[in-house]
């Protein structure tokens, strides 16, 4: 392994056991007891410590788990290995016998330690924790005696308080140092994929391999070991297979521990929820337990939650430990730590492990899981009630019975954003015959996978045989499920039609809540926002008095507020669903209120807490989403980072938004990938190429109605960048557009002052730009105040002021608009600025510079343009004819007129004036 991937995010780890090395060195002995769970990377570290100590003996010995009874066993093999490191005669050294004392044992090893004559030496102790019991106590007896020796020691153990209890040496011992080595941080996760191919990562999944892993590098390599040929992870990691590697060293790993704490590890597997030490000690039935579980809590195994009824809890420290352990037990002792399981839990915990346990089928079993399925599913747990039928489609006899539950559950599992446990079922429901529940089922799964287009056409094949056969209800869910993705694709009038024939088909009042939101979202779509917010005026306008059945609305609401101009209304909305984390809120409006509320954030100017929201999202679609609910993450944090200039990271971004698009059959991945990079490249002020992304979307008629939805997004960046390019013909069709928005907040009109403005600088007609733009900053903050771009506009009205020759007062905004930008984080926008600035300040230098040169004499300008070239007097005299105090004589009249100290600061105003044309030189 290179030194990059071993020794990242290990820098101040490493100067610290260097810094240990040169107090060996200088003849007291440091000891470091080095901490941290198996792959945290302690053997990287002390392998590249010793690399940086060429004058130091190394001696090394590794703790083994079958000697950890064997009393001085570590001591003869570190007594040997030193002997033969310093006289390759090994053979004349005597065991010491398993009855000796430690004053004894210590005194082999210091004897040993004595024979070698060349100094320093540092000793590594590996796997400290499996080193007999006396060893350690020998070694600590060796330490405390050798304090001014040129001695490093670096024990390095997953148990570190235990392992230096042993030794004896306590906090107050002189010259010893423990050092826990924690997960690596985000900049050393970036670092330690880059190392190991995988290329291409967001900011936000850099973030979730991170939290997945809990930042120990053994993990991160096993996950980059499952990247493709272009160095990409999947974007749910947790959805990638375990590899034999990270296998092979986990059951390494638990090999360490003492097997009773390996049955708790196990059970752990097994039950796969935090769990009280009761509960593991009646499964396992084991007086050991509490022991147990306190070696595996220091070896950093297993952790402590604590509950929100303040109750503690044990759990397995990330999913990929689980996933390892569960694989690697054989199917038996599966089943039977799940009738252990079922025998001290209650229902309905205890009947997901009575399912796991089944060897056979249970008719009894099944009609409980029926009827838990039923009750789960009214009150709105759907996910629950997908689990329950599961456990019917294993239990129950009856084929039929059985078929009936896993479509069920499949329906149940894509609502509730169980997405990959829903796809995993998909083979099975292929083998089925032909049914409206088979096809509805089908068309779910084909929008679990990101096709909506097809999915949309198996659904209302369900819905028209539903109907068929008199099954209104079910004919109308499968309506509600084809209308959302309907309006997904971007069909406005389709989906509105579609929730329509829901509600005249049922009463359910979840099913009609949900197509009354369709039927808004698709009247937006239709004829913009604001038409849309005019469907559900019924909501009550807090969002606490909202009723359930109306959430999805409410999302609805908070989408078009923000998209019409109310953006803090729109947050408000959209904070308070996604906050809550209602089962009565579909997983699809659940996302996209988080998503949407970021972008609010964004047009607020409150950058960091648009990121907060953003990586609430991204967490939310590591466990539930769809691979396409990345592209909508992923453009949206592509846009904020570019405002905060950091461009790699947007870069990012931008690719894995592309990538998802290709992996979809329906445009609106797409659409928003192309936002997102003509607004890089507006930032970069790349106006070609903002024209070209919005050109090509808008130019798929498919797009029209996401158009008309985003249209206040999109719009004022495609008119600005127009006119840069003088394309006054999209610019004027972008303004009408734009003008005909319905606006609820103070956004839409901010926006058209800035088109407007921009249109009429593209005209050349200042004077009447400058009154457009101060139009727009005069609109009132109403309904949040639309920072980004109000400000973006006060920059343009300090170039347009300067270009009109009105140069105070373009200092004026241009100074306040860069205030704006630095506060919000966003350095590339503050540069705007100071472009503006800078170049009123050059035009205000080269002013004076021309008002300096009409003053000279014509003698006084042949001598100033002569310095300007770097001639010295005797030269410029000799060019002249003149004498050098003739020369001398123009200069000090020279700078006289032009308040000039020297010779350089006329050579500097020459070149200015050089620069204007009007000195040739």
């Amino acid at each position: 392994m290179s030194d990059e991937l071993s020794l990242a995010g290990r820098a101040d780890d490493l100067r610290t056991l260097l810094d240990a090395a040169d107090r060996a060195r200088s003849g007291n002995s440091a000891t470091i007891f080095l901490g941290g769970p198996a792959g945290v990377g302690k053997t990287a570290l002390t392998v590249a410590m010793t690399r940086s100590l060429p004058d130091f003996a190394t001696v090394t010995v590794s703790g083994v788990s079958t000697e950890q009874y064997l009393n001085y066993a570590a001591v003869n093999r570190l007594i040997r290995s030193m002997r033969t490191k310093w006289s390759d005669d090994a053979g004349r050294a005597d065991a010491v016998p398993a009855d000796s004392t430690i004053i004894s044992a210590g005194g082999r090893l210091i004897a040993a330690l004595d024979e070698h004559e060349e100094k320093p030496v540092a000793l590594i102790i590996e796997d400290g924790h499996l080193l007999d019991r006396m060893s350690l106590q020998a070694l600590g007896f060796m330490l405390l005696r050798t304090t001014h020796d040129q001695l490093l020691t670096v024990v390095n153990t997953e148990h570190p308080f235990e392992t230096r209890q042993a030794t004896g040496l306590t906090e107050s011992v002189q010259g010893v140092t423990q050092i826990e080595l924690s997960g690596l941080d985000l900049d050393a996760t970036r670092t330690l994929l880059q190392a190991l191919g995988v290329s291409h990562l967001s900011e936000a999944q850099v973030a979730g391999v991170a939290k997945w892993s809990r930042g120990n590098p053994l993990y991160i390599t096993a996950l980059a070991r499952t990247a493709d040929e272009q160095g990409r992870i999947p974007e749910r990691f947790l959805a990638a297979d375990v590899p034999p590697s990270l296998t092979d060293a986990i059951d390494a790993w638990c090999a360490t521990f003492p097997p009773d704490a390996r049955r708790v590890l196990d059970a752990l597997a097994v039950l796969n929820t935090p769990v009280s030490e009761r509960t593991l000690r009646d499964m396992l039935d084991s007086t050991t337990t509490a022991s147990a579980i306190r070696a595996l809590v220091g070896g950093g195994a297993a952790e402590w939650i604590v509950t929100p009824d303040r109750e503690a809890r044990l759990a397995l420290v990330h999913p990929g430990q689980r996933q390892v352990l569960y694989a690697s037990l054989p199917a038996a002792e599966q089943r039977a730590l799940h009738r252990a399981a079922a025998g001290v839990l209650q229902p309905p915990q205890r009947w997901r492990h009575q399912v796991a346990a089944l060897d056979g089928y249970d008719s009894n079993l099944a009609e409980q899981l029926g009827a838990a399925a039923a009750t789960e599913e009214d009150s709105g747990d759907l996910s629950l009630a997908a689990q329950f039928e599961l456990g019917v489609a294993a239990a129950a006899p009856d084929s039929g019975r059985r078929e009936a539950a896993t479509l069920r559950a499949v329906r149940l599992l894509v609502f509730s954003g169980q997405y990959e446990a829903a796809l995993g079922r998909a083979p099975v429901v292929e083998e089925y015959a032909p049914s409206p529940a088979r096809s509805e089922a089908l068309g779910l799964l084909d929008q679990a996978a990101g096709h909506d287009a097809s999915a949309a056409e198996r659904l209302l094949d369900a819905r028209e045989a539903f109907a068929a056969r008199g099954r209104d209800d079910d004919a109308a869910r499968a309506s509600t499920e084809l209308a959302a993705l309907q309006r997904s694709i971007g069909l406005g009038t389709q989906s509105a039609r579609s929730a329509q024939y829901a509600i005249a088909r049922t009463s359910d009042p979840e099913i009609i809540g949900q197509a009354q939101a369709d039927i808004a979202y698709g009247t937006a779509l239709q004829d913009g926002p604001a038409a849309g917010l005019r469907q559900i005026r019924h909501l009550r306008d807090n969002p606490t008095d909202v009723p359930a059945s109306d959430l999805d609305s409410l999302v609805c609401r908070g989408i078009f507020r923000g998209l019409s101009g109310d953006l803090s209304g729109g947050v408000n909305d959209l904070r308070f669903v996604y906050r809550r984390h209602s089962p009565r809120v579909t997983r699809r409006n659940h996302f996209e209120s988080a998503v949407h509320a970021a972008s609010g954030y964004f047009l607020l100017g409150e950058f960091d807490e648009a990121r907060r929201t953003l990586a609430l999202a991204f967490d939310d679609a590591q466990v539930s989403g769809r691979d396409v609910d990345f592209s909508s993450i992923h453009t949206m944090s592509a846009s904020l980072y570019a405002c905060q200039g950091k461009w790699q990271a947007a870069e990012a971004d931008l690719q894995q938004a592309n990538r998802v698009a290709q992996l979809t059959d329906f445009g609106g991945p797409d659409f928003h990938h192309r936002q997102a990079a003509a607004t890089l490249d507006f930032i970069r002020q790349n106006w070609h190429g903002v024209v070209a992304e919005l050109s090509r979307v808008l130019k798929d008629s498919a797009n029209d109605g996401r158009a008309r939805l985003y249209g206040l997004w999109f719009l004022p960046l495609l008119g600005v960048a127009s006119t840069h390019v003088q394309n006054r013909t999209v610019a004027q069709e972008a303004a009408e557009a734009l003008n005909g928005l319905e606006e609820t907040g103070a956004l839409p009109l901010v926006a058209r002052c800035w088109l407007h403005g921009s249109i009429l600088v593209a005209e050349n007609d200042l004077v009447a730009a400058i009154r457009t733009f101060r139009d727009g900053l005069a609109v009132p903050a109403e309904r949040g105040e639309p920072v980004l771009h109000r400000s973006i506009l006060r920059c343009d009205l300090a170039r347009t002021l300067a270009a009109n020759g009105q140069h105070q007062e373009a200092q004026m905004h241009a100074r306040a608009a860069e205030k704006v930008f630095a506060a919000m984080g966003a350095p590339p926008l503050a540069a705007w600025c100071r472009d503006v600035l800078q170049d009123q300040s050059a035009s205000a230098e080269a002013t004076a510079a021309e008002r300096f040169w009409n003053e000279l004499t014509d003698r006084e300008k042949d001598t100033a343009r002569l310095v300007g070239r770097g001639w010295t007097n005797k030269e410029i005299a000799a060019e002249l004819f003149v004498s050098t105090k003739t020369v001398e004589y123009h200069l000090g009249n020279t700078y006289a007129k032009g308040a000039l100290r020297n010779r350089m600061q006329l050579r500097d105003l020459m070149q200015t004036l050089a620069k204007t044309g009007r000195v040739i030189s």
